[in-house]
């Protein structure tokens, strides 16, 4: 990063974009909404000089659950999942909406895909706003969520999985243990937190 935030790749975006284009090459029919996510989500953490006039600061956006409420700043609320903490957060996150964006969108049209995709940042955003606030009314917890700060797309993806998944009438492997595809995201959220209790749950 230099030093007007403009950020410079460690080696891991060309490995993304080769993997976006040996997809999309491979495809018939490109998913025009899943390449526009890839892109904003990719452009917002280079900060290329000729958007670094409309494109916040990172400090500006990301997600805390008491400034959100405090200030009713949408901004934070909206913002936050398109912003990311270093390459490797990016590239985790992109793979993973390449692989179940090019499903979705495949399966749903761009339009309903789009306007699906909206209603999951909005509702994974306000879930998670809820819950710290829950915690902190009912257990007087905010240190761990209510006052943390968070960005990244992992909520829409966790979403997404889980739509990818309800569709599904088989069976998969969670960490060893046997479950329904369906509720196999579930699981998983709940084993991570069982054997990593660092991890976050909300976010």
């Amino acid at each position: 990063m230099d030093r007007r935030g403009r950020r410079f790749s460690r080696g891991m975006l060309p490995l993304l974009a080769f993997n976006v284009l040996n997809e999309y090459y491979r495809l018939e029919r490109k998913p025009p909404v899943t390449a526009g996510l890839l892109a904003a989500n990719t452009l917002i953490y280079l900060r290329p000089s000729i958007l670094e006039s409309i494109i916040p600061d990172i400090d500006e956006v990301w997600f805390n659950a008491f400034l959100t409420v405090k200030n009713r700043d949408l901004k934070r609320f909206l913002l936050s999942p398109f912003y990311h903490l270093g390459e490797s957060h990016l590239v985790y996150n992109m793979l993973s909406l390449l692989w179940k964006g090019i499903q979705l969108e495949a399966s749903m049209g761009s339009v309903k895909f789009a306007s699906m995709v909206t209603s999951l940042l909005v509702l994974s955003q306000g879930i998670t706003l809820l819950l710290a606030k829950g915690l902190l009314m009912f257990f007087d917890y905010d240190r761990a969520y209510y006052s943390e700060y968070s960005a990244g797309f992992s909520g829409v993806l966790f979403a997404m999985k889980v739509v990818l998944n309800s569709q599904s009438d088989n069976y998969s492997y969670v960490q060893g243990i046997l479950v329904p595809t369906r509720y196999a995201a579930w699981a998983e959220l709940i084993l991570i937190q069982l054997f990593v209790p660092g991890v976050s749950f909300l976010g």
